[in-house]
């Protein structure tokens, strides 16, 4: 998500908040089960394929 759009969805929690809305109405609702996560700083050459494999690099440590 370009940060311009990250900056419009705090603008909307924002109102909403505001406003009370009921969070059976908000987008919130919608997408609360959603499984996206905002990753910015990547070149927007990579694929997702190139992502996932950044990512599988880095496996949790277990905490002893």
């Amino acid at each position: 998500i370009p940060l311009t759009k990250v900056k419009l969805i705090n603008e909307l929690n924002e109102r909403e908040a505001h406003l009370g809305v009921k969070d059976s109405v908000s987008w919130h609702t919608e997408y609360r089960d959603s499984a996206w996560v905002f990753v910015g700083g990547f070149p927007y050459e990579l694929s997702e394929g190139d992502i996932i494999c950044v990512f599988s690099q880095y496996v949790p440590q277990s905490v002893t």
